[in-house]
């Protein structure tokens, strides 16, 4: 039976208010590389490959009517799409290259604003009920804050934004489908090779992945990319460049 394959590529953009993003370094440049290399050596064992990134990240240098390009944003909508596809298909693989954003903007204050509200609440407030945890609460949730879907003003010089955890994708999609054969990815900088099996290793079982690839960001440029790939039994292999990864998964789950 021929596969369905979501591939997640890029990174994800969070809006601070409607000029400004919190995004990432990443391209997308991974994951078309896997989709171009399916679709090079598998393409008869293929039905469907939805291609989900953003708009300005890379896209597959290939022509074929088996991509359906999924245009996201978001981290929120990254997810949303990943629920519509799995809600409509039989996914067989997932290859979960996208580098989503650790935060999201919750809010944008401007500095005198916050720190008029804590005046006024030590002002107001008997000193033995000032505690941590009412100063933690006026952070979570001032009363006064930017509206983020229109540009906050180009001359504000103490414009503060508070941020939030975004929900671990990875997490989610053996939940959706735990049939699923799911390819995560792990990014460190500069660490040993021993530091990054033991994330990689942390990362698989935690989600329930089939492969980790562990990358290092100081062993990736000029046209290489290490990297290793985590299974269940440890290191099935090492590869230099994108395309031998792609073609070392590829082997390893078609």
């Amino acid at each position: 039976m021929k596969k369905k394959i979501i591939i997640t590529s890029g990174p994800t953009n969070e809006r601070i208010d409607s000029v400004m993003k919190i995004t990432n370094m990443s391209t997308g440049a991974l994951g078309c590389v896997f989709a171009e290399t399916f679709l090079e050596e598998k393409a008869e064992e293929i039905e469907r490959i939805f291609f989900i990134s953003t708009k300005m990240s890379y896209k597959p240098r290939v022509d074929s009517s088996k991509i359906e390009y999924v245009t996201i944003e978001s981290t929120q909508d990254l997810i949303e799409a990943l629920q519509k596809i799995f809600r409509e298909n039989k996914i067989d693989i997932v290859i979960h290259s996208a580098a989503v954003g650790d935060y999201a903007g919750k809010y944008s204050i401007r500095a005198e604003e916050l720190v008029e509200e804590i005046w006024e609440t030590f002002q107001n407030t008997l000193p033995e009920a000032m505690t941590k945890q009412r100063l933690m609460e006026i952070f979570e949730n001032p009363r006064v804050i930017s509206d983020n879907s229109g540009k906050m003003s180009s001359y504000e010089p103490h414009l503060m934004t508070m941020y939030s955890l975004t929900p671990k994708v990875i997490g989610m999609i053996k939940k959706l489908e735990p049939s699923v054969k799911l390819i995560g990815f792990k990014l460190l900088d500069g660490v040993s090779k021993e530091e990054l099996l033991t994330v990689a290793t942390r990362l698989r079982e935690k989600n329930q992945a089939d492969y980790i690839v562990a990358n290092d960001l100081s062993k990736i440029g000029g046209g290489k990319h290490w990297a290793m790939i985590v299974g269940k039994n440890g290191v099935v292999g090492e590869c230099q460049t994108k395309k031998e990864i792609a073609i070392a998964i590829k082997e390893l789950i078609f």
